[in-house]
Order: structure tokens, then C-alpha cells, then sequence
């Protein structure tokens, strides 16, 4: 008997036991279940109640277009006064609007900086307090309205007058622009790589720009493979340009609307620069003088590359995004130089191309142009010789 009485007792004891750790069981579950429901509900109020946010938000935006130019162009590459002109223009001709928490101003601030130091959605986002997501919207949205800007940013060059004073300049009289293509490194899926890999093993985009004497751009095209010789890329714009004639370096032909430098002559700048002789003949003094007219172009693709960090360094958008980046740039590039007085970036950028062996022939050579040619060279030389 009191064996069984004993038996039942532990039989007691252990159900109690299992009762006890069920019950346990279910007082954490249902503890999980009340506070993932309470997180849930924090994350609804954090995510949507911007009340909180709107103060540091607009603090920091005062501060950066508000403040002080040195500020606005650090970040943003243009004083305020040009950056509020820049709004105004992308909000009523482009249609940039405001969102529901997002104004157009702090869209564009945004866009800029990240065009102007390739910041990381990581880095906006704690800068600017926002969603990764809203930062990529505002990011698309800017980028289509500034490329629908494109009639109104790229400039129309005044052609070359017969009282022109500028030494550089007075020998090519009419609509004459300078010509030539740089590398702008990207990053593209490995099937593709061989088509846009340059002669020097980068993956990059070859971009063909022209620009006139005052260094904006009058026409862009980006989005060749770095393997396309010039000649092509310049094929494929011959018939989008119009205009006079452009002036071209040695990789490309001298033909009709191309003026080619002569081959076989000293010509970029640092061949006449420090010890080196003055030009010898009249090719060499043609040479010089179309050199230090057609610098231009160099200088403008250093200002732009120098103006944003995007351009310097290969990024994570696509082909496509990417080849618009580069337009949109080249577009704000000449907003900023109609807009500002003095543009910060502006420096004397000296050639630093190295000088291409290969022909391009895509471009008919013309006995006309060529005749035209030489009797410039010798107009030149004549002026020269009675100075």
C-alpha cells in the first residue's frame, strides 16, 4: 500500500513538472507574440510619422543651400544663388515635383551631391535622413529631368568673327568647335567585358565630346565600348552634328569638316613648351596654333571629371543609367558656367593624352580640305614671319 501511495506521488510530481515547463512554453510564446507586435507597431510609427525627422531634415539642407556659397559649392558644385536657379528651372520647365515628405529642392540636393562625390545610398541616407528607396527615386527622377533640359543647357556656339582677338582663335573664322573622345571607366557584366575593354585594359565607356571656345559642351555622345576606335564612334555622330567644321587630334582624319592637325609635326603643347624650339615650318606653326585652339576640349572633359567624383570611378548603375549620368553632367556643367561668374574648378589643364598612332580613315580624306589646310598653314606662317 505504501508502495503504491508512493507511486503516486512521483507520478504527481512529474505532471506537475510538464504542466510547469508547458505553461512556460506558452508564457514565452505568447511574450514573443505581444512584443513583435509592439515592434511591428514602433515601425509603423517610425517608419511613417515624419514629424520627428522634418526638423534635422531641413536643418541640414538649410545648411548646405542656405548658408554659405563655400558650403553649397563643396557639395553641390554651384553657389546657391545658381542652385536655386537650378530648382526653379527643373521644377517649372523639367516638372520635378514635390512629393508627400520630399520638397524638389532637397530631390536636387541630393541628385547633385551624390553626381558630385559618387556618394553611397548609404551615406545619403544618413546625411539626408531617408529610406534608401526614396533616395533612388528622387536619384531617377532628377536624372530624367535634367536630360529633358537638354535643349536648353546645351549651348549653340556663336561662330568665330573676322575681329576675333584672341590669338588662339583668329585663324579659324566661322562655327568651329573642338572634337575628341575620353575614357570614362564603368562597370558592366563579365560577358561584355572584352567589348569594353580600352586599349590600356580598363572597362571603360568611349565618350565623344564637342565643345566650343568658351569650354561648354554643344554636343555629347556617350556609351560606346572603350574598344570602339574614334573613327567609329565618330561615324555614328556624323550624321546627329551639324555645324561648320570641328577640330580634331591626329586620330582622326583631315577631311570635309574635320581639320586634322599635319602628321609627321611636332603638335601637343608640351612640344613647345620650356627648352623645346618655336615651330620650324609652317606645319609645325599650323600645328601649334590648331594645338592650343583645340586644348579646349581637354580642358572641358578635365573640368567635368574634375566637377564629379561619379565620372572618376566606376559605379554600380547599369550601362544605360550610367551613359545618362554622363549627359546629365555635361549638362549641368554648362548650367554652372552660364550661371556662376567665376567657376572654382576653372585651371589651366594642360594636355596630358598621349599622342595616338593609329589613323582613323573612316572620315574621307579631302584633296579640298587638305588644299585648304595648307593655305591656312601658309597664311600663318607668312603673318608669322613678318611679326
Amino acid at each position: 500500500m505504501d508502495h503504491q501511495l508512493q507511486s503516486d506521488i512521483e507520478c504527481f510530481i512529474i505532471l506537475e513538472e510538464i504542466l510547469c515547463q508547458q505553461f512556460l512554453v506558452m508564457f514565452i510564446f505568447l511574450f514573443m507574440v505581444i512584443h513583435g507586435i509592439s515592434i511591428k507597431r514602433n515601425k509603423h510609427v517610425i517608419r511613417y510619422l515624419m514629424s520627428s525627422r522634418v526638423p534635422k531634415i531641413i536643418s541640414h539642407l538649410n545648411c548646405i543651400v542656405q548658408d554659405s556659397d563655400t558650403t553649397c559649392i563643396d557639395k553641390l558644385r554651384m553657389d546657391r544663388n545658381s542652385f536655386h536657379t537650378l530648382a526653379l528651372l527643373t521644377k517649372e520647365v523639367g516638372g520635378l515635383t514635390d512629393s508627400k515628405y520630399m520638397s524638389s529642392s532637397e530631390k536636387l540636393a541630393m541628385f547633385l551631391n551624390i553626381l558630385a562625390h559618387h556618394e553611397k545610398n548609404r551615406s545619403i541616407k544618413v546625411d539626408y535622413i531617408r529610406s534608401g528607396w526614396s533616395i533612388s527615386q528622387a536619384f531617377n527622377e532628377c536624372l530624367k529631368v535634367i536630360l529633358k533640359l537638354a535643349p536648353l543647357l546645351f549651348v549653340n556656339p556663336k561662330p568665330v568673327l573676322e575681329d576675333e582677338l584672341d590669338d588662339r582663335w583668329r585663324w579659324f573664322k566661322g562655327r568651329v568647335d573642338a572634337l575628341d573622345g575620353t575614357y570614362i571607366q564603368i562597370r558592366v557584366p563579365s560577358k561584355d567585358k572584352p567589348r569594353y575593354r580600352t586599349r590600356k585594359g580598363e572597362i571603360a565607356t568611349n565618350v565623344l565630346g564637342v565643345c566650343d571656345k568658351n569650354l561648354n559642351f554643344t554636343y555629347v555622345l556617350p556609351g560606346w565600348e572603350g574598344s570602339a576606335a574614334d573613327g567609329r564612334v565618330l561615324q555614328n555622330a556624323i550624321a546627329r552634328m551639324n555645324g561648320n567644321y570641328y577640330l580634331c587630334d591626329g586620330g582622326y582624319t583631315n577631311g570635309n569638316g574635320f581639320l586634322s592637325p599635319y602628321q609627321g609635326y611636332r603638335y601637343w603643347l608640351r612640344d613647345w613648351q620650356g627648352e623645346n624650339p618655336p615651330p620650324q615650318c609652317r606645319e609645325e606653326l599650323f600645328n601649334m596654333k590648331h594645338a592650343r585652339a583645340r586644348n579646349v576640349i581637354e580642358r572641358t572633359f578635365g573640368l567635368l571629371k574634375g566637377r564629379w567624383g561619379i565620372l572618376r570611378s566606376p559605379s554600380w548603375y547599369s550601362v544605360k543609367i550610367h551613359n545618362k549620368i554622363i549627359s546629365a553632367c555635361c549638362l549641368i556643367h554648362n548650367f554652372i558656367r552660364r550661371e556662376m561668374e567665376v567657376d572654382p574648378l576653372e585651371i589651366d589643364v594642360e594636355e596630358q593624352v598621349e599622342y595616338q598612332q593609329d589613323n582613323i580613315d573612316v572620315v574621307e580624306s579631302s584633296q579640298e580640305w587638305t588644299t585648304w589646310r595648307d593655305e591656312l598653314a601658309q597664311s600663318m606662317w607668312n603673318a608669322n614671319l613678318n611679326n
